[in-house]
């Protein structure tokens, strides 16, 4: 349903945690990752599209309903732990220039083994597709669904590239050992 702003405290607070989610990423994406001197058209189609679709997800949370309070806590706490596992996954990581997703060069050749790392190869990757996840869990809109697995989709095809390149840089013994000690983005099950 289509309503003129949330209904509740809840959708306020899912609707909030989703933008504040969304102003991290887009921060950190500017200032934490290493810029390439130049984007390709493909990759700055990219990024482009992946704002457009997260403002589109917020607006969506402010004027789509939630399913039930229960999806909304659902949501709520998606953004919650998208948020923290990328800040701890930034943390970790602050010392090792990392790049965009779908940029791969400058080279960014190191093994991060601390914080959520520990666990998965990419808990950024693994974060992101969280956030996308978070509006569709609550509001089970079919467009926001379909974007969140888009999103989710080019997440996975740029951790398997990054890892592809892995396997044949530098440290390509030590990566593959450490492949056998952790998972791609999802403990148990990838």
């Amino acid at each position: 349903m289509l309503s003129l702003g949330p209904d509740t405290i809840l959708e306020w607070a899912l609707a909030g945690a989703g933008a504040i989610t969304l102003i991290i990423f887009a921060v950190a994406l500017q200032n934490f990752f290493v810029q390439p001197s130049a984007l390709t058209r493909g990759q700055r189609f990219f990024h482009d599209v992946s704002m457009v679709m997260g403002v589109t997800h917020i607006m969506a949370l402010l004027v789509l309903d939630s399913v039930s309070d229960l999806r909304a806590g659902i949501g709520f706490w998606m953004y919650v732990s998208a948020l923290s596992l990328f800040l701890s996954a930034i943390e970790a990581a602050r010392r090792v220039p990392m790049t965009r997703t779908f940029v791969y060069e400058p080279k960014c050749n190191n093994i991060i083994r601390q914080g959520p790392y520990r666990l998965i190869r990419h808990p950024i990757y693994l974060s992101y597709s969280l956030a996308w996840s978070a509006a569709p869990v609550a509001t089970h809109n079919p467009v926001l669904a379909l974007t969140a697995v888009i999103m989710i989709v080019c997440y996975v095809l740029s951790a398997r590239e990054e890892e592809r390149r892995m396997t044949v840089g530098v440290l390509k013994d030590e990566y593959a050992e450490w492949q056998k000690q952790t998972w791609r983005m999802i403990p148990f099950l990838y």
